[in-house]
């Protein structure tokens, strides 16, 4: 069996992860004084550990996107490759944003390029990758194009990146 293993990071954003980091060291801290306090420990290790993720079973065509709660309890069901219709790479921005005591405003941006697997009309998606740059995705693309679907004419929903990307190779 093949699988391919891909981490998409964590569940939460950088300041909830900080936020349960500090949740843990405090609880371990204070369990001197009150043994209560080891129940900071609980919402600290779920909010620094939990992340997400996509398993690849190439051999059997099916996906599992997934979840692993407090970095150790993965859920998540397998999916059938064959009620998708192609691929889609998108660029995702996210903006994580927090304010200081004195009101300030930070954000944090992270873009990266996302590879999805789409069904026909594009409503349902999962996650495959994220890639820092569009040439990693679309090579991984066409890899899990000849492995998951061989026989299928897929259809690029990349709204013309496609074309762009191999008029620039030709």
């Amino acid at each position: 069996m093949v699988l391919r293993n891909n981490n998409h990071g964590k569940f939460f954003g950088p300041v909830q992860v900080f936020m349960g980091q500090i949740f843990i060291v405090l609880g371990l801290c204070c369990v001197i004084y009150s043994p209560g306090t080891l129940l900071l420990v609980i919402p600290g290790a779920f909010m620094a550990f939990t992340f997400t993720g996509t398993i690849i079973d190439t051999e059997n065509k099916k996906v599992r996107p997934y979840t692993t709660l407090f970095g150790i309890i993965r859920t998540g069901k397998w999916i059938e490759v064959s009620g998708f219709s192609g691929f889609k790479i998108v660029k995702s921005n996210r903006r994580y944003t927090s304010y200081s005591r004195s009101n300030m405003k930070l954000d944090l941006n992270i873009s990266d390029i996302t590879l999805l697997l789409v069904n026909k009309n594009g409503k349902r998606k999962i996650v495959l990758n994220r890639y820092s740059n569009f040439e990693d995705a679309r090579r991984e693309m066409d890899e899990l194009k000849m492995s998951l679907m061989p026989l299928n004419n897929i259809p690029d929903f990349n709204n013309g990146q496609s074309e762009k990307s191999n008029a620039a190779t030709d």
